[in-house]
């Protein structure tokens, strides 16, 4: 049960960027690395192995899955960082493993494997086996392989992550070196208990090996997937942030929108399917935004000028000022005039001006525009619209 919050982790990340990675070669390596963990972790597992094994009828082979996976991630890894540091840091550059490498480990793993007799299945074959040389050969070259390629990968990640200029990529790499580190002390220990059953010296249990391997390859696997995904979340952060002010924007947008219809882009949508929809969060809330100021004109254009005075009096009477009068006045006359003309049809002309409120970009237009519904559905504006709907004049 322990792996089942990493395995669910790697499984999101792996679907999450595999649309990317078929777009773009290049986010590739990091693709592949969280889907080789992914597999090496979801099969781990006895009960998971156990009925693998049982489906392909030979024993134990859902470990040699596993281990060819983890060097297809550790092999990734290591080639994820040296692009980054390639990219950002030429001098940073070190020896590139080279794609024999993985091919003739995975390779020595499935001979070694398929020429080692296994009676029957068990747990881990590196400790009930481990006194065949064919699997103690298997065990050091899967953790030699291992331990390589997550040295040069803890290298690179603690050179660029402390980069003054990094950033949050540096932040991130750190926390990845960090795993891959803890990945390197995972490799020893394997190997030290592997010698240790190979000569058959009786020092570690079974059960102490078990949870000491465990809990390294969990801490490497936290601390790795938290590096490798961090980069992102300033990203993750901005969509949220867009796609919360879409939702929140969509009663205001519904509202004047439908008094001008002619100023919607597509046909409209409940809130609830709104919210529901996560694609293109930032592009949908920049047309809301158009669409929210191009009905507000066109409300604008059928408001008397009276009906504008009315409303600036009616907020001044009621103690309000600066920017927060402006806002509620304009949310007066826009709810009151979207009433007449939606209700009434009224063609009374008055005059475009600009809005009480906004901002050079999207962000700063869109904290200015969600001034205008919070007055908007205020009981002040309400009252004015209801009492001033019936003559605009």
């Amino acid at each position: 049960m322990i792996f089942l919050i990493p395995a669910a982790l790697l499984w999101a990340v792996a679907l999450w960027r595999a649309p990317a990675a078929l777009r773009d070669k290049r986010k590739r390596p990091l693709w592949s690395a969280f889907l080789g963990l992914a597999i090496a972790i979801t099969i781990k597992p006895v009960a998971v192995a156990s009925a693998l094994d049982a489906a392909l009828g030979l024993h134990n082979v859902a470990t040699l899955g596993k281990h060819l996976a983890g060097i297809l991630a550790a092999h990734s890894v290591l080639t994820f960082v040296h692009d980054m540091a390639d990219e950002r840091r030429p001098e940073l550059r070190g020896s590139r493993q080279h794609v024999a490498v993985p091919v003739a480990a995975a390779v020595g793993l499935t001979v070694l494997f398929l020429a080692a007799p296994q009676p029957r299945e068990v747990d881990d074959i590196l400790t009930s086996y481990a006194t065949d040389w064919r699997i103690a050969l298997y065990g050091l070259i899967w953790c030699a392989f291992l331990a390589t390629a997550l040295l040069s990968a803890t290298r690179l990640c603690r050179q660029w992550g402390r980069h003054p200029e990094a950033g949050l990529l540096g932040r991130g790499l750190l926390l990845t070196g960090t795993g891959t580190a803890i990945g390197m002390v995972y490799a020893a220990h394997r190997v030290f208990a592997l010698v240790l059953r190979f000569l058959e010296v009786d020092a570690l249990s079974v059960d102490t090996d078990r949870v000491i391997s465990n809990g390294l390859l969990f801490g490497a696997l936290l601390f790795i997937i938290a590096g490798s995904t961090l980069p992102v979340g300033r990203r993750l952060t901005a969509w949220y942030a867009a796609h919360r002010d879409l939702v929140a924007l969509h009663p205001l947008w519904f509202d004047v929108t439908s008094a001008t219809p002619g100023v919607r882009y597509e046909p409209p949508r409940g809130r609830i399917p709104e919210a529901l929809d996560f694609r293109r969060s930032r592009a949908r809330l920049y047309r809301r935004g158009i669409e929210i100021r191009d009905a507000v004109l066109v409300l604008g254009s059928h408001t008397p000028a009276p009906l504008r005075e009315k409303a600036q009096a009616y907020v001044t009477d009621r103690g309000l000022v600066g920017a927060e009068a402006a806002v509620t006045a304009e949310a007066c006359w826009v709810r009151t005039t979207r009433i007449i003309h939606s209700d009434k049809g009224h063609s009374t002309k008055g005059l475009i001006v600009p809005p009480a409120s906004g901002g050079p970009d999207l962000s700063s237009e869109t904290q200015a525009l969600k001034q205008l519904p919070t007055a908007y559905r205020s009981d002040l504006v309400r009252d004015f619209a209801l009492a001033n709907s019936q003559d605009p004049r």
